[in-house]
């Protein structure tokens, strides 16, 4: 038995040893069959495994396991032996480990709530804060797709991740984007530096700002250098000298012309679907017409959600909620709504807004029976008498404020878009005092509500067109009465009402990649209405209305070139007809910015600029004392067409995280009136004037890994020219010498923090005294100054998972303003009143304090 197991190896040895022979490029199939016959085996295999596999491959008596290893490493396939003689070729099953990170390959932030989708299954995850996904094992051949909003759209194949432990992957910018944005953070997260010299202000990428706590567009824009807000308030935007209501605001393509809940404190924009905004403070586009300042246009959510998504929230002033989810995979719907929960609960931070905005009402007089606090370097202009309130009762004291967003969104092609964008806000003040016999009624509404469409569209990728409408309404509506018992005894309303109708259409063509051509045409309809009464048993009566209604018609043309090094050349023109005033009004317009090397660029604009509709500032003494300002329309008589003219220049040099700008501007307005600019003057006559305004802009900027800090500094100077009050040219009330702002921000895993200190000189007031005749003599025009104003701010923000999966996530924010407490006039005005003891006629100098110590606390929770 032995003999034949020596006899049968021996053979078994010499019959491998006889196998020597090369092959060249030589069909896997026919290898497989030769191979079979040589080392006695049987090769199981479906045609399609083999077919087309071509393989070379040298014999030299090798072992049959060393072959079967070679044919797997140069052919990708299977050979497994289930026996002595059979083998199985079959194509392999392999999984692969699928994890990752997402950034912005330009600036390394991570990319939260991004989709990444599995092409074959169409399912998939979304990225956490942190942009890491996980898909767990799947088929190597599968082919993962990447999908961020405003970034190009990225597939990877899943063998990418083999023997990589979670990657970082990069995504761009669309291409769109990346032709207008020249420097991505500008100042921090979210606020970028387009081409045109605008600047785009990204709310989903919106870092911590100091002081806010969660995003304000209105709020953030105020850390741009010359954009400022003297009076504290989200809405007082005065941008390079111009007054608030020489803004164009927007949201969604409908005017604005109330921007603020809280008179003004807060804006009524709610930041949780506010895509983004660009903010021009000149060289604006002729598309923006019928403002002389500022532009800031606002757009909420635009793409179609992928799934829906939503969240609430609560802060020290109001709680929100919204949601944004696809109806089909071609059609969106997005909700918000705030509501403030004052009139229930009064919050600390509502508390000290409370002492600023009513600071010098009835409301505050009764509230506390104390005057605001006078700095003692101001005695000498008089202080406010306190009024014998000790008697009286508070009534009724609710206020509150709310705002309700929709938005409908179709993409009805590949290449056209359709958005219909709806909003209402509403404030409500109503404020009763009063006791056995006597009661004082205050009761102030202010809405604004507004509705758009928008049909947008390429075809051919060259050919763009537009079509805009949008409807907007504004009203308010204030009523002032004050009873001796059953008699009224004083009788005030104010009311004003804007109706504004406007169409856009425009076509734009690319000529080639640098050269981009638009024609367009604006339609709009305005009414504009206001009403002054006052009824009084010791005065004359007023009654006081003007109803305007205006058909403008506009013609626009832009030329737009841009070249590979991002040189930039805007040459525009807008054509304008007023019916009221039944002329032409010609506004060319030109921006021009051009690279001297890959740091430093050069800049230049110039405008000319026309505004036919504007607020008046209401001196009717009445006890509240709030939302003075009218909106007027222009005449041909008392209210002429603002005319603004503007000239800028500068360089910009931005490197290595560093960003230096200097930008100095000329800026001239013709057709101010003293009404419209606020004049406590002995005149109640509308007298015309003008003003001048030179300025200059600063922002130095670094970046150091997860630490920002920069500086910012506006030098203004501020002339008023009107003859028929003063012989002499004066400082303008927003005339502001000096404003710097120093703000740092550090982002440390999860949390937020930020730091700001802001510093400028006091604006310009007209002192006053009590004549003989019980009459107010006015000084020299805005001759003196108030004193300087700062102030420390800080906020801190967590984010966190709610759940395992983290698909609900939270937010935790904390934030003060003026941490010190310093409160120093921001304005000063004055009144006549009697004294209720000695019934002698006094002088009431009312110092408008700027704002205390603001905590705020926001809690958000997101799915």
């Amino acid at each position: 038995m032995k003999k034949v197991l020596v006899l049968f190896l021996f053979c078994t040895i010499a019959l491998q040893a006889q196998v020597k022979k090369e092959y060249k490029e030589a069909p896997l199939q026919e290898v497989l069959n030769e191979l079979s016959e040589s080392y006695n085996l049987i090769f199981s295999f479906s045609n399609e495994v083999v077919k087309d596999k071509i393989i070379t491959i040298a014999l030299n008596n090798t072992p049959i396991d060393e072959v079967l290893f070679t044919l797997k490493t140069l052919t990708n396939l299977d050979f497994k032996k289930i026996s002595n003689r059979q083998v199985i070729v079959s194509t392999p099953k392999n999984k692969v480990e699928v994890c990752g990170y997402l950034f912005d390959e330009i600036t390394n932030a991570p990319l939260p709530y991004a989709s990444v989708i599995i092409e074959s299954e169409k399912t998939g995850t979304i990225t956490n804060d942190d942009g890491f996904f996980q898909l767990g094992d799947i088929d190597e051949k599968n082919q993962i797709s990447i999908q961020y909003v405003g970034y190009k759209n990225k597939t990877v194949p899943a063998t990418f991740f083999k023997n990589k432990k979670c990657p970082k992957i990069g995504l761009s910018l669309e291409t769109t984007a990346l032709e207008e944005v020249l420097i991505v953070e500008y100042l921090t997260t979210g606020i970028n530096k387009n081409v045109d010299g605008s600047f785009l202000i990204s709310n989903n990428d919106l870092g911590i700002l100091p002081g806010q706590s969660e995003p304000d567009i209105l709020q953030s824009v105020q850390l741009i250098p010359g954009i400022t807000s003297p009076d504290e308030t989200a809405t007082g935007l005065r941008i390079r000298g111009g007054s608030s209501d020489q803004n164009l605001i927007l949201w969604d393509d409908i005017k604005m012309y109330n921007t603020g809940h809280f008179f003004g404190m807060i804006s009524i924009f709610n930041p949780n679907i506010t895509d983004f905004a660009n903010v021009y403070r000149g060289g604006a586009d002729p598309k923006y017409g019928d403002r002389v300042s500022g532009v800031v246009d606002i757009s909420s959510d635009q793409n179609v959600p992928k799934t829906s998504n939503g969240g609430i929230g609560i802060n020290g002033t109001h709680a929100d909620a919204f949601i944004k989810t696809p109806i089909s995979k071609k059609i969106g719907l997005v909700v918000s709504g705030r509501r403030s929960y004052t009139d229930v609960i009064q919050t600390t931070t509502y508390k000290a807004l409370s002492q600023k905005v009513f600071q010098n009402t009835k409301i505050v007089e009764t509230q506390n029976n104390q005057p605001p606090p006078v700095e003692e370097e101001e005695e000498e202009i008089g202080e406010i008498d306190e009024e014998d309130e000790s008697e009286t009762d508070i009534i009724s004291d609710d206020f509150f404020f709310y705002d309700v967003t929709a938005k409908l969104i179709l993409d009805i092609s590949p290449n056209d878009k359709i958005m219909i964008s709806s909003i209402f806000t509403h404030n409500d003040l109503a404020f009763i005092v009063g006791d056995d016999e006597d009661t004082i009624t205050d009761d102030l509404e202010i809405q604004n509500e507004g509705i758009s469409f928008s049909w947008t569209g390429t075809k051919n990728n060259r050919f763009h067109h537009s079509l805009k409408a949008y409807y907007s309404h504004f009203d308010l509506d204030y009523q002032f009465a004050e009873r001796e018992e059953l008699f009224i005894e004083i009788q005030s309303v104010r009311r004003n009402t804007v109706r504004d109708f406007g169409v856009d259409a425009n076509i734009s063509y690319e000529l080639n990649s640098k050269n981009l051509l638009t024609l367009g045409y604006q339609f709009s309809h305005n009414e504009v209405f206001y009403r002054i009464t006052r009824e009084s048993q010791l005065e004359n009566p007023i009654d006081e209305s003007e109803r305007v209604n205006n058909d403008a018609n506009a013609l626009y043309a832009n030329y737009k070139f841009t070249a590979k090094n991002k040189s930039f050349l805007n040459l525009g023109v807008r054509a304008s007809h007023y019916s009221v005033l039944d002329d032409i009004y010609i506004e060319p317009r030109a921006n021009i910015e051009y690279p001297i090397s890959k740091a430093i660029r050069l800049k230049a604009t110039a405008e000319l600029r026309y505004q036919p509709i504007s607020q008046l500032i209401e001196f009717e003494n009445t006890q509240l004392r709030l939302e003075n300002n009218l909106w007027i329309h222009s005449n041909k008589e008392e209210v002429p067409l603002l005319e603004s003219t503007q000239f800028s220049g500068g360089f910009l040099f931005s490197k290595n995280g560093w960003n230096f700008e200097i930008d100095g501007y000329h800026r001239k307005i013709d057709g101010l009136t003293s009404a419209t600019n606020g004049f406590n003057t002995v005149s109640n006559n509308i007298s015309t004037g003008e003003s001048r305004v030179i300025g200059v802009d600063v922002l130095l900027k670094k970046k150091f890994q997860n630490f920002r800090a920069w500086l910012g500094y506006t030098f203004n100077d501020i002339e008023f020219t009107f003859p028929e009050i003063q012989n002499n040219p004066f400082p303008g009330n927003n005339d502001i010498t000096h404003n710097f702002r120093i703000s740092n921000t550090y982002t440390l895993d999860q949390w937020e923090l930020s730091l700001g200190w802001l510093w400028r000189s006091g604006a310009p007031f007209t002192t006053a005294n009590l004549t003989n005749t019980n009459q107010i003599a006015f000084g020299e025009v805005n001759a003196k100054r108030l004193d300087n104003f700062h102030r420390l701010d800080i906020s801190a923000t967590y984010k966190f998972n709610l759940d395992a999966t983290g698909k609900w996530k939270g937010h935790i924010g904390a934030s003060i303003l003026n941490v010190y407490n310093r409160r120093v006039p921001v304005s000063i005005s004055y009144r006549l009143d009697e004294n209720p003891v000695t019934e002698n006629i006094e002088l009431d100098v009312l110092r408008q304090m700027s704002l205390g110590i603001t905590p705020n606390i926001v809690f958000r929770t997101s799915f």
